[in-house]
């Protein structure tokens, strides 16, 4: 017998039922074996057609006793979170997403502090609706976010999309809409050969197969603020009518294949009056085309594991006019990036400046010392990068350092000491790294360190009386495996 409670079925209903019982045999426990529910939902999680006011989603469901306390659990979410757990749908089946990635979604989407879109986070995973697994120290009073991993069951990934399915009736009136793109074959929905589909809806995700050709059907998308863009392929171009896209305010694009895809038509996103976040993953791109782009209100751009084409030209650009709205740039597990490219140092509206994970890295620019209202430079885990220019000790503003993991670095500059707002530094993995007298005039400093590198500051301490040296061990985390 089916262990599920379900309403008294029609006839032509039973064979659909039959094969329901057959299929869903419980465990030991009396609950199903989650992988069979996965498979299940990914096929049935449409309106039931047994008269009931429930869908075979929520028939199912209610067999297992731990997913149905989760679900459950959803309900009692506020409105803010159960936004952003419906947002989760947007992303691939079996997708590990780096944190950054939700919260450069969600602080974009709904102006929210990174911070708070962290909460959203743990929110989530305190319901038992995801899971945040930690790759590095988990820093997040400092706002890095790369060191955390999120995995959502695959079931929780189609009840989000079932309750947004449940949102309208028509596909092209859903606040949250999935396109699916097989083989270049677009769901017959979008096909309208006398005028383009208009597609009301402010997330709209679109995935594509390792196939796709980038040859679009033309779109009117006047409400969408929000575009996550899924594909495989070794070249893809951004389709045109992003650039009527009027409202957009966040675009991240995801490579899920093996090598870095070559990013073109870029233009498209050009003078988009409300884009505020970029984030690219995996992506083969030109440093120097940012700039060109005329993006006046984008206030982040966050590469990861992207490759990056070297063009030495000056720009003929009034950069600070151009990109007078970007506070923050992130570059991460960029391995080719050897130098940044000079436009970087004439953001001067630039608050945080991440470049870590980027073993060729070598050396800063000599006119970082430009950015008067940098805060946080992060440099970590840059392996090779041997030296910080002088020029560091003009950044007035600057209250926190991260050099750890840069095993090369040689010393750090003797005007570090004219910093008079730093407050934090972290340096573990540094043990061959000098430290100038100057430090002494650094007042209120707390140092992360390890073993290796608490040595270079003890010196200090008879003389710089408010110094906090911490101490962490050095920690080797395997989930990092799961990142690549």
């Amino acid at each position: 017998p089916c262990p599920f409670p379900r309403p008294r079925p029609r006839s032509e209903d039973l064979l659909r039922w039959t094969k329901l019982d057959s299929f869903l045999v419980p465990s030991g426990n009396g609950a199903v074996p989650q992988q069979k529910l996965i498979v299940f939902l990914s096929k049935h999680a449409t309106q039931s057609s047994s008269g009931s006011s429930r869908g075979p989603f929520e028939v199912v469901i209610s067999g297992d006793r731990t997913i149905m306390d989760r679900i459950q659990s959803f309900n009692a979410l506020t409105h803010n979170i159960r936004e952003c757990f419906l947002d989760m749908g947007s992303f691939r089946k079996d997708q590990k997403i780096i944190a950054s990635t939700l919260i450069d979604l969600w602080s974009g989407l709904y102006s929210k502090e990174n911070i708070i879109c962290m909460n959203y986070l743990q929110d989530l995973a305190s319901h038992n609706l995801l899971k945040l697994l930690p790759l590095g120290k988990n820093e997040y009073e400092d706002g890095f976010f790369n060191e955390l991993l999120v995995k959502q069951d695959n079931i929780f990934r189609e009840f989000a999309i079932n309750q947004c399915d449940k949102e309208s009736f028509s596909i092209l009136q859903r606040k949250r809409l999935n396109l699916d793109i097989q083989e270049n074959k677009f769901p017959n929905w979008c096909l309208n050969l006398k005028r383009p589909v208009i597609i009301n809806a402010s997330l709209l995700s679109i995935s594509t197969d390792d196939s796709f050709s980038s040859v679009w059907v033309e779109m009117d998308c006047p409400n969408v603020e929000a575009l996550v863009l899924n594909l495989s392929s070794s070249n893809y171009a951004l389709p045109n009518f992003i650039a009527t896209m009027k409202k957009l305010k966040v675009v991240v694009i995801i490579n899920h294949g093996l090598e870095p895809t070559k990013l073109t038509n870029l233009s498209c996103l050009s003078s988009l009056p409300n884009l505020r976040r970029i984030r690219l993953e995996k992506a083969s791109i030109t440093l120097f085309d940012i700039p060109k782009l005329q993006l006046n209100s984008l206030e982040k751009l966050s590469l990861w594991l992207c490759h990056v084409d070297e063009v030495l030209k000056e720009l003929e650009i009034d950069i600070p006019e151009t990109l007078q709205s970007l506070q923050e740039i992130d570059i991460d597990y960029c391995y080719n990036l050897v130098e940044l490219p000079n436009w970087i140092s004439q953001v001067v509206s630039l608050r945080k400046l991440s470049i870590t994970n980027c073993n060729k890295l070598g050396r800063l620019l000599e006119a970082i010392g430009k950015l008067r209202n940098l805060e946080m430079l992060r440099l970590s885990s840059c392996s090779n990068l041997f030296e910080l220019p002088e020029t560091i000790g003009r950044l007035s503003n600057l209250w926190f350092l991260d050099v750890s993991g840069c095993f090369q670095l040689k010393k750090l500059p003797l005007e570090i000491g004219k910093l008079q707002k730093l407050r934090k530094i972290s340096m573990r993995d540094c043990y061959r790294c000098e430290l100038p007298d100057s430090v002494n005039n650094l007042e209120n400093l707390e140092v992360k360190c390890d073993e290796g590198t608490v040595f270079l500051w003890e010196r200090f301490k008879p003389k710089m009386k408010n110094l906090t040296i911490t101490e962490e061990e050095t920690e080797h985390n395997l989930n990092l495996l799961q990142l690549f």
